[in-house]
């Protein structure tokens, strides 16, 4: 009758320890899917970044400005230029713990856009790093995440540098608000940058 009592005992010890396993492999899996989705809407707003400030040297104008749902809530935006492409941008929410790179760009005193990491200019060979154009004359820093720490780079993935650790929650956005007036879009970025687009025929899509 003992031995039953211990082979019980132990097989209930196996069932839960294969339980525990298994919670915390979904809950790992569950983790990665949410970093790269994270990872992703970062890369997109970059990429937005640029279009925004490619958009002010073409003197293209803004046709719609539609909200991105995501389980009844905003979580960004996309906007339809009358010229250029459209592009989608990202306002995230507050993470808990941990920091999310962010990524902007400043207008210096040359009137040109430069690249910025957490508020600091992103600095090439001693030089500010061009926001506009592409190519050699306008650089697109790019994130990822790999050992659950951030990395960028600033030579389409030649050479990557370290960054903080990466966590499954937004930290600040890079886009801090997104508003307009009779003539213009705004668009405010965490450290206080505001850029600000022509409209032509605009229409705020509501769903």
């Amino acid at each position: 009758m003992k031995r039953i009592l211990y082979l019980i005992l132990a097989l209930s010890t196996l069932v839960s320890c294969h339980k525990d396993i298994w919670d915390k492999l979904n809950d790992h899996e569950a983790r990665i899917a949410k970093l790269e989705l994270l990872c992703n809407q970062l890369n997109t707003n970059i990429n937005s970044l640029q279009a925004l400030v490619n958009a002010i040297n073409a003197r293209d104008y803004i046709k719609s400005v539609t909200p991105v749902m995501e389980n009844g809530t905003i979580v960004g935006y996309t906007i339809v230029f009358n010229s250029s492409n459209p592009i989608t941008i990202y306002h995230g929410k507050n993470g808990e713990d941990g920091h999310s790179p962010i990524i902007g760009i400043k207008q210096d005193e040359d009137g040109g856009y430069y690249w910025t990491l957490d508020g600091e200019w992103i600095l090439s060979g001693g030089q500010k790093v061009k926001a506009e154009g592409s190519g050699r004359d306008g650089i697109t820093p790019q994130l990822k995440i790999e050992g659950e720490y951030w990395w960028v780079s600033y030579d389409d993935g030649a050479t990557w540098s370290k960054l903080g650790k990466a966590v499954s929650d937004w930290g600040d956005s890079m886009f801090k608000e997104v508003w307009q007036d009779e003539q213009y879009v705004y668009f405010v970025l965490a450290y206080g940058e505001e850029i600000k687009i022509a409209k032509g025929g605009l229409h705020w899509v509501y769903v």
